[in-house]
């Protein structure tokens, strides 16, 4: 079948070249007077290769710092709970002072490693090296995939909303997010992932989270849009804005203003605390015999009763997000601003580069590349 295509191509390809040239040749002689065809415009092979070449490393960036700096570090924020040091104040050699008087026991808490990204990446290069950086991504790709192939099986369902799909197929892949976790969080271990997956009897635990999670994207992302619809963004004609005034730009600002507000407001307010309630409740799962990369406390503050006294060996959600401690909060936020701004660095310096090695290899022939008319 693909032979056969491409075969087809090519032949529409040959037909099309040699028309165009019968047409050229009419037009060049009707006439009476021959007049010479535009030369053909050749990209040099070398320049096709730096361009890729700069391609390739911006999407390589841009990868590790989507997954290393905008999940990895976040999940680690997430679960990490330095414990605090107990010490006694040394005694003064003050002679008027009681020896009877009891000694007060000061608290004081560490500062968290995941506190800063320099921190956090010499503590994935002390467990694996460069390659730490990419600790899971096995098992998020798969998780990424099957997701996306069993929302699409299930939206292929009669009357079965995109949403609903989405939702459903987090929820039956919960045990594969829930083994991302688990990995990333946890000292390297010589087993694969898959020898790793935890059993079906975890499900149960993780699905309402995941539930939870999925809901609160889904909301975060269909809300700002049905925002922009209602305020008619969408029958906004970009051609015509050059010739809006001053009130219609004014107009059209504050309704992007909105949008994007309300979509900032849910990603923060809604989507943020269930992704920790989740990672939290996927974290307290952790098998007795693995160690975390990071001070992890397994009991949260005594809300986690194990299994063999009676308990559910789980932490709840409510009591996942309160015993996650402001400082811990306004550290992941910062974490969360962060990549935006190494993203948006990143973007704009790609758009600088590749534009300036066009420049550079074209030269002066830059303007033999611009379209005319409105065509290429």
């Amino acid at each position: 079948m693909m032979n056969s295509a491409v075969g087809h191509l090519v032949r529409r390809g040959i037909t099309a070249t040699f028309s165009s040239s019968q047409a050229m040749n009419f037009e060049n002689f009707e006439n009476g007077s021959p007049k010479s065809p535009e030369p053909e415009l050749k990209f040099p092979a070398w320049g096709m290769v730096l361009l890729g070449t700069t391609v390739v490393v911006y999407f390589f960036a841009a990868s590790m710092i989507e997954y290393t700096f905008g999940r990895i570090i976040p999940t680690l924020i997430m679960i990490e709970s330095p414990a605090e040091i107990a010490f006694e104040p040394l005694s003064t050699d003050e002679t008027d002072a009681s020896l009877n008087k009891t000694s007060q026991v000061e608290t004081v808490k560490p500062r968290a490693i995941t506190s800063s990204f320099k921190s956090s990446i010499q503590l994935l290069q002390s467990k694996g090296g460069f390659r730490a950086r990419f600790r899971g991504i096995s098992v998020y790709i798969v998780n990424s995939m099957v997701v996306q192939w069993v929302s699409q099986f299930l939206s292929a369902i009669p009357f079965m909303p995109a949403p609903l799909s989405i939702l459903a197929a987090m929820v039956l892949c919960a045990n594969l997010s829930l083994c991302w976790t688990l990995i990333v969080i946890s000292d390297p271990s010589p087993k694969t992932w898959f020898r790793r997956m935890p059993t079906l009897s975890m499900w149960k635990k993780v699905a309402i989270p995941t539930a939870l999670l999925s809901v609160s994207e889904q909301v975060a992302i269909f809300a700002p849009l049905f925002l922009a619809l209602a305020m008619g963004l969408d029958r906004e004609d970009p051609r015509q804005m050059p010739y809006y005034t001053s009130k219609d730009t004014g107009i059209m600002a504050a309704k992007s203003f909105a949008v994007i507000a309300l979509a900032v407001v849910l990603g923060v307010f809604l989507v943020i605390p269930a992704n920790i309630a989740l990672t939290r409740v996927q974290a307290s799962l952790i098998p007795e015999a693995e160690e975390t990369i990071v001070p992890f406390d397994r009991s949260f503050n005594g809300k986690v009763v194990p299994e063999i006294v009676g308990g559910t060996g789980v932490i709840g959600m409510m009591d996942a997000w309160k015993t996650f401690d402001w400082a811990a909060r306004i550290r992941l936020v910062k974490a969360y601003v962060k990549v935006f701004a190494m993203q948006l660095a990143l973007t704009l310096a790609f758009f600088f580069v590749l534009t300036a090695q066009f420049f550079m290899i074209v030269g002066k022939d830059f303007k033999k590349y611009a379209p005319k008319d409105g065509a290429n």
